[in-house]
């Protein structure tokens, strides 16, 4: 798929293969992977948009179900990812990850949108939600990066496709709709990335009681530890990108980049922004979503 691509890229056709990895692969319609399924008690869902916080949600919740003492040499052998392709992310129907936790509980990832995730009250749904201009730096670097097709796409570029519904900033705002409107439920946590930032002693409180788990002090400041920026930065190799064919060194991408909220116009200048706010908010109320945007995200 890599390889299909770059082919594509150096015929100017990158937009189009980018799109068909979203929408069949990224952020499929629709999926197989979770029907006839019912989730159960022991299932923690980390459902965030791709490039959002997706390995701080499922540290924070590895940490939790193991009591701040979970060791891995990489984060895809103890948390299934049911929709990834690569062969080496553990199975979703192997128990192992569950019963090798203290608490019994399983952490499961997931980039698919709300209505195709599984719901049970029984089970738990833990959500970040990132300002989507930081999602488009990230994903620029990160995306672009990975399939070593960066030098062929300018920043601008990447905002102008970002800012099409059928593309990555169409399904941000699904997505976003998606769990917003299950925020009140009590088996569900959503905060924005900042929010996390911010208050991560408060965020990991209120996913430890959404799991169940009553910590003790010192594994709360264990489960603080390792979901600390410094320490996945530290540990970046348990939580790297698969390897792609014949990439260049060069064209690695960081998983754990810079951990900050704000500070999107490292890359993108101030007319770009305001475009990705404008898209953004005309495409949740388009949706019919209520999700405070610019109390948010807007000034940012």
């Amino acid at each position: 798929m890599v390889l299909l691509v770059r082919a594509a890229a150096r015929l100017g056709r990158a937009r189009p293969a980018l799109g068909f990895i979203v929408n069949n692969g990224m952020m499929p319609p629709d999926s197989k992977v979770f029907r006839g399924y019912t989730p159960t008690q022991s299932d923690v869902f980390v459902t965030t948009f791709p490039k959002s916080g997706t390995n701080w949600g499922m540290q924070i919740c590895q940490q939790i179900a193991h009591r701040g003492a979970a060791e891995f040499d990489h984060i895809h052998e103890v948390v299934c990812w049911p929709e990834a392709p690569m062969p080496e992310v553990v199975k979703f129907n192997d128990p192992g990850p569950a019963s090798a936790s203290p608490t019994g509980l399983r952490v499961i990832k997931t980039h698919l949108r709300a209505a195709i995730v599984p719901y049970a009250a029984e089970a738990k749904y833990f959500t970040i939600i990132r300002d989507p201009k930081e999602v488009v730096v990230s994903s620029y670097l990160f995306l672009l990066g990975l399939m070593g097709i960066q030098h062929r796409v300018t920043p601008s570029q990447w905002v102008d496709w970002w800012c099409d519904p059928s593309f990555l900033g169409g399904a941000w705002a699904e997505h976003t709709k998606g769990f917003w409107a299950m925020r009140d439920r009590p088996n569900v946590v959503v905060r924005s990335f900042n929010q996390v930032k911010a208050d991560l002693g408060g965020t990991i409180d209120a996913v430890a009681e959404l799991m169940g788990v009553e910590l003790s002090a010192s594994e709360r400041a264990a489960v603080a530890e390792r979901g600390s920026f410094a320490y996945m930065k530290q540990h970046e190799s348990q939580f790297a990108p698969p390897p792609v064919p014949l990439a260049k060194p060069d064209q690695a991408p960081n998983m754990i980049r810079r951990g900050a909220a704000g500070g999107s116009d490292e890359l993108i200048d101030a007319a770009q922004r305001a475009r990705i706010n404008a898209f953004s908010r005309a495409r949740l109320r388009e949706i019919g979503s209520d999700f405070p945007y610019d109390e948010l995200f807007a000034a940012n």
